[in-house]
């Protein structure tokens, strides 16, 4: 049975093997090497999507942390 093939960066211009597990990028699906595995540097297509994402992320647990003032009368 012949070994797996390794896959390749999927920015064109590169030819490195993808980064397993690091290099997966959720939001484009592509697989990428070391230097090009963040959002920013494969100039991912949802990278607008992913900071609305993590923007919503934090509100709510910023939300949720929030103290509240009980004022007794």
């Amino acid at each position: 049975m012949p070994a797996p093939r390794r896959l390749k960066c999927s920015l064109t211009e590169c030819r490195l093997p993808a980064a397993p597990i690091t290099g997966d990028c959720t939001f484009c699906d592509g697989h990428y090497c070391s230097k090009h595995r963040l959002l920013e540097s494969h100039k991912c297509k949802n990278l607008e999507d992913c900071k609305k994402e993590a923007f919503e992320a934090n509100a709510l647990q910023l939300e949720k942390e929030r103290t509240r003032v009980i004022r007794g009368v």
